[in-house]
């Protein structure tokens, strides 16, 4: 079946080529013995080829041939010069908004007890700095306290009865009694208070250690904490993070300071940022890098956890481009067909890297040569006809 069909495609290519003074059955061209010998390509196309080193093998299984371009061109023949340009390619990739680590709090009870109180008490509250957030109860704290009066009743009654009011030797450890209570974030200033009153403070309250938003929060009235349990996280939102992620592959093409064109859902766009940090690891697990743009957010407009589509652009320096409707792919091989007048070469080529619309040519071609990019199966049926008709059969194209 695909002999048949095979068959029928040739014969009809054939019929259309030899209606346009291509085909090898022509008598009418003079020089129709000339084009199954392949005439070499003009000179100064042949030695700009030969400048840039470029392999001008011909596949096997085709063969050069002569065409009337006009013709073809009629047919939809199109051919766009090699360039010589800067070697760019676009990254699309996505990421997500964070808070700022640096701007970033978190508050901790640093005693047991339980949760008495709570102010801050709810997520997306503003708090300021020094702004108490809720009051513990912590038999620790109150302990403390005790002690702490103890001391300061000693002390004073050891000074009532010597008549002096230089330093006592129990200073040293109300000192310490002090220090102690302060390790444990109870503010400084409820000591007046139970030096006055002679007894201790049931609660104490935790204060926000810098002004921003409430982000999270796991302090409730009644509830039991521990050291080192999390009780609010507070974050100044008035600048972002957005963590993208690359591909192991695209690491070493994006430096620090690469311009990104970020689209944050919700958010118009695109926002303009530059790279500001890469992580030092590659994850493991996704083979991806974690690249960092900082955004300023004065307006709040953006929200952290919000979805990003991000797209970079890097700059490889320079290379020789032809469009990617001009090559065509067959299994391991990579086709032009080079059009010199009416000189049509087909020449496997090279590729360094290939984009949505335009592919680097790392070997086969030269700048300033001209690439067909339309009738390509015109020409690659000819070339095959050409190739399978001469002396040698297929192998007449080397």
């Amino acid at each position: 079946m695909k002999i048949v069909r095979r068959s029928w495609a040739i014969a009809l290519v054939a019929a259309a080529v030899a209606s346009s003074g291509m085909g090898c059955g022509n008598k009418a061209a003079p020089d129709d013995h000339e084009a199954t010998a392949a005439p070499p390509p003009p000179a100064a196309s042949a030695d700009a080829h030969a400048a840039h080193g470029a392999s001008s093998a011909t596949p096997g299984g085709m063969a050069p041939f002569r065409a009337d371009v006009k013709r073809l061109t009629a047919l939809g023949l199109e051919t766009v010069a090699v360039e010589h340009a800067a070697a760019r390619r676009a990254i699309r990739t996505v990421g997500v908004v964070g808070v700022d680590e640096t701007r970033t709090s978190h508050v901790h009870s640093k005693v047991k007890g339980f949760v008495e109180g709570v102010s801050a008490d709810y997520v997306g509250k503003k708090v300021k700095r020094g702004e108490a957030l809720c009051s513990i109860f912590s038999q620790q704290v109150v302990a403390a306290q005790l002690e702490y009066v103890a001391l300061h009743r000693a002390r004073n009654a050891t000074r009532a009865a010597l008549g002096e009011e230089g330093p006592l030797s129990g200073d040293a450890v109300m000192a310490a009694a002090k220090q102690r209570l302060a390790l444990w974030d109870v503010p400084a200033s409820i000591l007046p208070r139970i030096e006055a009153t002679g007894e201790a403070v049931r609660t104490f309250s935790l204060h926000a250690p810098r002004a921003g938003t409430l982000v999270a929060r796991q302090a409730y009235v009644g509830a039991y904490v521990e050291p080192g349990a999390e009780l609010f996280t507070i974050s100044d939102l008035s600048r972002l993070w957005v963590q993208i992620d690359l591909y192991e592959a695209d690491v070493a093409s994006v430096p620090v300071g690469t311009t990104v064109a970020l689209t944050i859902q919700g958010v118009g766009g695109p926002i303009r940022a530059p790279i500001t940090f890469l992580a030092p690891t590659i994850d493991e697990a996704t083979r991806t890098l974690r690249a960092r743009i900082e955004l300023d957010n004065a307006d709040g407009a953006i929200r952290p956890g919000a979805f990003v589509h991000a797209e970079l652009e890097t700059g490889e320096g320079h290379g020789l481009f032809i469009p990617e409707t001009a090559v065509i792919r067959t299994g391991k091989r990579n086709v032009v067909f080079v059009v010199h007048g009416e000189h049509v070469e087909p020449r496997e080529i090279r590729v360094a890297r290939a984009t949505a619309d335009r592919v680097q040519v790392e070997d086969g071609l030269a700048a300033g040569e001209r690439v067909a990019t339309g009738a390509q199966f015109l020409l690659d049926a000819e070339s095959r006809l050409r190739a399978s008709s001469s002396p040698g059969g297929a192998h007449a194209g080397h």
